[in-house]
């Protein structure tokens, strides 16, 4: 913006010594300087609430909140994103985007997923959560907004959307829109959508086959269905053709 401060107006030879001076020139150069004064205060508080800072001003917090205006043509490095920290909990489990992007729960039992404050429509919206499942009893469900990627996760009920675990530990699924929520796709960040083995023989179970595992010989693919118990044998086969 343009400044309002006019250094210009304010006579710096006056008065001028050895002679009688009008006071008229005083009055104005006083009330000049007064007004010059009055907006560098106006045009230093509108910085004061607009700019971008690196640490507070004195006497306040600091509080860098666009309100969504627009940023572009930076070069960025060596940024980093805030970790909401939900702690061990069940039930609903509630993501704010504006708390932050990337979202930790231990599950204590079976988790609902709920959303809120994604962005307005046609601007991109990503959370990440980290879920470290203590139990295999304990499941994730998905929120019905969740629409896209569904057939792409390991262990999903796509009619309940209520995804099972075979095995403890910690997965992270990524979850972006483009409408405010309305629509959400989803991503396994930490599973493969199935794995391919080459095994003899192949329609044998053992210990850590899962869903989705595909595995071959000379004659036959074969898809496990399910975790192998031990002993149930969960494998589909299908000849191989000869070329």
């Amino acid at each position: 913006m343009a400044s309002n401060i006019n250094a210009n107006n304010i006579d710096g030879t006056y008065p001028i010594a050895g002679q009688d001076n009008d006071s008229q020139g005083f009055r104005d150069n006083f009330t000049n300087i007064k007004t010059n004064f009055s907006n560098a205060k106006t045009e230093i508080e509108d910085l004061q609430g607009k700019v971008v800072l690196k640490s507070a001003l004195s006497g306040t917090s600091l509080d860098n909140a666009g309100a969504g205006a627009l940023m572009s043509d930076f070069e960025l490095r060596d940024m980093s994103e805030t970790r909401v920290a939900k702690g061990t909990t069940s039930g609903t489990v509630t993501l704010n985007y504006t708390e932050g992007s990337y979202v930790t729960v231990t599950t204590s039992g079976s988790v609902t997923l709920a959303f809120t404050n994604f962005p307005a429509s046609g601007k991109l919206g990503r959370i990440r959560l980290e879920i470290d499942v203590q139990n295999v009893s304990h499941t994730l469900t998905l929120p019905s907004a969740v629409t896209i990627g569904l057939a792409s996760l390991m262990g999903i009920n796509s009619n309940t959307r209520v995804i099972t675990f075979d095995e403890v530990g910690t997965y992270i699924f990524e979850f972006t829109t483009d409408d405010q929520g309305t629509t959400v796709a989803v991503s396994d960040l930490t599973r493969n959508r199935s794995i391919m083995e080459q095994r003899t023989p192949a329609n044998t179970g053992q210990s850590g086959d899962k869903a989705g595992l595909v595995v071959v010989d000379a004659s036959y693919i074969y898809v496990c269905t399910g975790t192998y118990d031990g002993s149930t044998v969960i494998w589909k086969r299908a000849a191989v053709s000869a070329y």
